[in-house]
């Protein structure tokens, strides 16, 4: 049976993992197995590293058993394997040992068969797509790229987990993935072959198909009343591309792009956010292959003029004529995880001071301006992270996916300013003023 949707009713998918791209034979049979080998070496030698001492003190914690010594913590977490429990702690530790193992080509991930041709097919189409999976960030990512066909990694726009997003049984996690890539629930479709977790995406907003595949796990159980198919090839998304442009900017040429680019830095710079030659601005002019329209080096942004931009590619180096800013490749990298349309990068006193104040993160919470955010109410609690900053682009933008929060599409950097970013300038802009007035707000309350 085909499941149909309206032409250009759906932006974005956002992928469940086990039974649904994959069989969850793998997972138990050959992935399972292979991290709960490995436990122990992980906890005996790696014990000090932050990411894993922090599991560690998840699993006491989650146990209630803060004295458990390594011994007793490695068999905590083989009971939950056997119980197939879907802790963060556990999936953080297996997620470190299985990308370890798909980067040393002891392991390779599994798809059914007609999924990467369909995820193409979308991904060409303009859809953007996403996974939330029980599975870890680092684990989705690691899945993703070591494929019997090849890395995928520029199909998906960005990655969820229960860390990062939350439970998948709660519609409050749905949210927040809306809220952190800026596409409205009612135009993302989520794909699952778990009936809690398609009821938790319908009471989010978002459109739901069942997938349910003979022999997975939860195939008698059904799929409730939700619309429902056996394969991916059985969804069909009929692309409006008229539709996908009026949304974004991705038919503009270069010319068009540093035009609005100018407007935008002048709106900015009057506010006193980009003095001198400082800060920096981009558009995304292509998806695939990733092109932006990133605002030349040393220019006062205040003047810019339609000529004051430069094409870069997935890396930020230029395409063409012109240097980019030097932030080009963190720019390129925004779009890349986010899904963004457009980054903004400023330089404001609010932003440096209160990165200096508060280092680990500015906690936001039950304020009015949240909702300018994409939150649908103010009783909501977000952080704005705060990383070190490091003039090697590819550090801090390793620093940067580490620290995305769901529901904050912005990240602060330490001693140097704000990113923000949107589906297009003007979203962008618009959530660039709404960060710095919460920056300001609590610079003012010392």
């Amino acid at each position: 049976m085909t499941v149909r949707f309206d032409e250009g009713s759906v932006d974005a998918v956002v992928l469940d993992i086990e039974g649904t791209t994959s069989a969850t034979g793998f997972v138990v049979d050959v992935l399972y197995p292979y991290a709960r080998e490995r436990f122990g070496a992980l906890l005996a030698s790696r014990g000090d590293e932050p990411e894993v001492a922090r599991a560690v003190a998840q699993v006491r914690e989650l146990a209630g058993e803060p004295d458990a010594d390594t011994g007793r913590v490695e068999k905590i977490l083989g009971e939950w394997v056997d119980a197939d429990r879907k802790a963060t702690p556990l999936k953080t530790l297996q997620g470190i040992l299985w990308a370890e193992g798909f980067a040393r080509g002891e392991l390779i991930s599994h798809f059914y068969p007609e999924v990467i041709d369909v995820l193409r097919g979308w991904a060409a189409d303009g859809v953007r797509l996403y996974v939330y999976s029980s599975g870890s960030v680092a684990a989705q990512r690691a899945w993703f790229t070591y494929t019997p066909e090849g890395s995928l990694l520029d199909l998906v726009s960005g990655f969820y987990d229960t860390e990062n997003a939350g439970p998948k049984q709660e519609p409050g996690s749905y949210r927040a993935i809306s809220a952190a890539v800026g596409v409205d629930p009612g135009r993302t479709l989520f794909l699952s072959d778990r009936l809690g977790e398609l009821d938790a995406a319908r009471d989010a907003g978002w459109r739901v198909v069942g997938v349910r595949r003979a022999g997975e796990p939860y195939f008698a159980a059904g799929v409730g009343g939700h619309p429902e198919a056996a394969a991916f090839d059985e969804i069909s998304l009929v692309r409006n591309q008229e539709h996908a442009m009026s949304e974004t900017t991705a038919s503009l040429d270069l010319e068009e792009a540093g035009a609005v680019l100018a407007a935008e830095a002048a709106r900015f710079a009057s506010f006193g956010w980009m003095r001198g030659t400082s800060g920096n601005l981009s558009v995304v002019l292509s998806r695939t292959p990733l092109q932006l329209a990133v605002t030349a080096s040393g220019r006062d942004k205040g003047e810019l003029t339609s000529a004051d931009v430069v094409l870069t590619d997935a890396s930020g180096a230029a395409l063409g004529a012109g240097r980019p800013s030097a932030e080009a490749a963190l720019h390129a990298r925004v779009a890349a995880l986010t899904g963004a349309g457009a980054v903004v990068h400023v330089h404001t006193v609010a932003s440096v001071a209160m990165g200096h104040r508060k280092p680990g993160g500015v906690a936001f919470r039950d304020l009015e301006m949240l909702k300018g955010l994409g939150h649908g109410t103010h009783e909501v609690a977000v952080t704005l992270p705060v990383i070190e900053n490091s003039q090697d682009m590819e550090v801090l933008g390793d620093r940067l996916e580490a620290a995305l929060q769901p529901g904050m599409p912005a990240v602060v950097v330490a001693g140097h300013g704000l990113y923000v970013w949107g589906a297009d300038p003007r979203e962008a802009r618009h959530r660039t003023e709404v960060v710095e007035w919460l920056l300001e707000l609590e610079l003012t309350r010392g």
